[in-house]
């Protein structure tokens, strides 16, 4: 045998590092992408609470009291959406839910395309994807009780 020459032995800790972290990256991924389309389900409430954060802050109000306002806000939105998906008219249960999944599926769009853009595939159909999945998100979890 030549000196030098043969396989080099195996890196056992730098194999057994991979194994460990593959699996938890997929997981971060895959929770920042949950996270991230709902959140992308909220658009309209999260809109009126920042809205409504920047208003007061600009207004005069300190950091913690308009944040404060902010989240008071989503919130009252947010019932009130749920309280009139569930107890109001066939009409106004569908005004509602259009009004907040037709601009859940607009981010979620935008979230799929993003994502889908970091890889070299097209990006129309995962953003299109996304989309559709975002609006029936929002859609389905404004029109269900609360469990």
């Amino acid at each position: 045998m030549v000196e030098g020459g043969g396989a080099s032995p195996i890196d056992w800790k730098g194999a057994f590092v991979m194994i460990i972290l593959l699996p938890l990256a997929l997981i971060g991924i895959g929770a920042f992408v949950h996270f991230f389309l709902n959140a992308a389900s909220h658009t309209l409430a999260l809109a009126v609470g920042f809205a409504a954060a920047l208003a007061s802050a600009h207004g005069g109000c300190s950091a913690t009291a308009a944040m404060l306002i902010g989240i008071a806000a989503f919130m009252l939105v947010t019932g009130l959406a749920r309280f009139v998906a569930l107890t109001g008219s066939l009409p106004a249960r569908i005004a509602v839910v259009a009004a907040l999944a037709i601009p859940a599926a607009l981010a979620g769009y935008k979230v799929g395309h993003g994502l889908a853009g970091l890889s070299s595939l097209p990006t129309l159909i995962p953003a299109l994807a996304s989309a559709a999945l975002t609006g029936l998100a929002a859609a389905s979890r404004i029109g269900r009780p609360a469990s």
